[in-house]
């Protein structure tokens, strides 16, 4: 009898750039747990019939019928879009197209015009009632269903339009059938690289969704994606499929704790509650490590100390935006604030070193102590699983923060959105399909509202008082800048005198002692 975890998750990819990043990611399932995907006979079958190093298959695959070796698996996933020459690509992969069951493939052949609006309202409507059913089926199926997790881009028609209404759709049926944590992997907007002239609307419009409907967002953009192929992968012209293989990485990495054992165990509430600690304030960035490109590995030995600082690195990022961003108070730069974090070890790792790792860069007096706000003790979460990564057979880990510097990425949008509204250009192209100028601004506004949101975050002082000696006849003062309000001003007031007191008692235990 084979291990079950009984914590599933349906896995949705919606239009060219999602299908693509999550072709990616199933071909890394297949690799990771030694699925077969080149022998025709054999393709979905245990390459090891005696069950080794497989982890809990169940938690993205379904079981179908005997063919080869075993039992053949079956990807829990839906295939959605508006081409169906795209989907036709995917479903002919040569190591995993075979695998997706064809009933799941779901698509038309009208476009969406790269517009939000038609992939919303026109041609959207009869593919999300049927991934509805699709979805309905797969959940009864699962003994306890996780979630259920997207890959699209907030850039085209169908990644915005279709993706939205579907999360709107299951939304609604899932909230009647148990709280499922709705997670995104989402392409946004990368900086100078745009090849769709509705990329400010759509986008939008897609945060707008993704704001109201989804639990957790992980971002990613094309710009940082090239970067990391580049620079630290050392791929000189880096091709789509390259970029969408780090996404892949980031997406087994922040699974692993579901699919794997270790010291430390995890699931995606425990994910979602711990990298959430406001409401709306849900949009991730991840970096990843150990990114060597393939001829440095051998001159580098990837420890739990060494992991870290490479996590912690703006060059590891997967987004556009610098997550250890000092600020600059003159020119109203803000400095960036780690809210929350999450690492996912993969590895022979102990609990007690890793604890001491992250414990260090967190305490006060650290190289990265004025990123940690004083009021989210201890932020950084963790889990560990011992099953390395199996494409590199080698200690791994991926770093997701909820991290103030995510303004920039909405900052950029407002302003590219702006420059495109300024002489009303395109508004009449969603009008015709059932968006209007006030729908359009609703969603700039709150595209605003984010980031603001985060920006806020960011401004907060850390501590009430300044930093003092520690002489007898030292006092505490208090910081004008952390206070804002007159409760604020009372609670300083009581600490004040509190710790007059405390220094008092210390000051008599000690002639007590004499």
């Amino acid at each position: 009898m084979r291990p079950s975890s009984k914590r599933e998750i349906i896995h949705i990819q919606i239009g060219k750039a999602g299908n693509a990043i999550g072709n990616e990611f199933w071909k890394r399932m297949c690799e990771e747990h030694m699925i077969e995907t080149n022998i025709d006979a054999d393709r979905g079958c245990f390459k090891d019939q005696e069950g080794n190093g497989q982890g809990y298959v169940d938690v993205f695959f379904n079981e179908g019928r005997k063919a080869g070796r075993g039992i053949r698996h079956v990807p829990r996933a839906i295939l959605m879009d508006t081409n169906m020459g795209d989907l036709a690509t995917i479903a002919q992969d040569a190591q995993v197209g075979d695998l997706y069951r064809p009933e799941n493939i779901i698509g038309n052949d009208e476009s969406s015009g790269n517009c939000y609006a038609k992939a919303f309202h026109t041609e959207g409507p009869d593919l999300a009632d049927r991934c509805l059913e699709m979805v309905r089926k797969e959940v009864e199926k699962c003994d306890c269903l996780q979630g259920v997790q997207f890959t699209h881009a907030a850039c085209g028609g169908t990644g915005t339009g279709l993706t939205g209404l579907v999360l709107k759709t299951l939304r609604d049926y899932l909230d009647k059938q148990s709280r499922c944590v709705m997670q995104s992997f989402c392409l946004a907007p990368a900086p100078g690289i745009a090849d769709v002239v509705l990329e400010p609307y759509n986008a939008a419009l897609c945060f707008q969704d993704l704001l109201e409907y989804t639990d957790q967002v992980f971002l990613f953009d094309n710009k940082a994606l090239s970067e990391i192929c580049q620079k630290a992968l050392e791929q000189d012209m880096p091709k789509m499929k390259q970029l969408n293989q780090v996404v892949a990485m980031c997406m087994s990495g922040i699974t692993s704790c579901l699919r794997y054992t270790g010291p430390l165990n995890a699931d995606l509430r425990k994910l979602q509650a711990n990298l959430v600690p406001f409401k709306n304030a849900h949009f991730l960035i991840n970096g990843l490590a150990p990114l060597t490109a393939a001829g440095s590995q051998k001159y580098r030995k990837s420890n739990v100390l060494d992991l870290a600082q490479q996590m912690f690195s703006k060059d590891n990022v997967t987004v556009k935006c610098d997550p250890l961003n000092p600020g600059d108070e003159f020119h109203g730069i803000l400095k960036a604030r780690f809210l929350a974090s999450w690492a996912a070890w993969r590895g022979d790792y102990q609990t007690k070193e890793v604890d001491k790792v992250l414990y260090d860069i967190q305490k006060e007096g650290s190289r990265y102590d004025k990123f940690f706000p004083d009021w989210i003790p201890n932020s950084i979460a963790s889990n560990i699983c011992n099953a390395k990564d199996k494409n590199k057979d080698r200690e791994s880990v991926v770093f997701t923060s909820n991290n103030t510097a995510v303004h920039e990425v909405f900052d950029r949008g407002i302003k590219a959105w702006d420059s495109v509204y300024k002489s009303r250009a395109y508004v009449h192209v969603y009008e015709q399909d059932g968006i209007s100028v006030q729908d359009l601004m609703e969603s700039r506004n709150i595209v605003q509202y984010i980031s603001d949101a985060y920006c806020e975050f960011a401004r907060w002082e850390d501590k009430f008082f300044e930093d003092v000696g520690g002489g007898p006849g030292s006092k505490p003062v208090i910081r004008d800048k952390a206070v804002e309000n007159d409760e604020q001003l009372t609670i300083a007031q009581e600490l004040k005198e509190l710790w007059k007191g405390e220094m008092y008692i210390k000051q008599v235990d000690a002639l007590r002692t004499r």
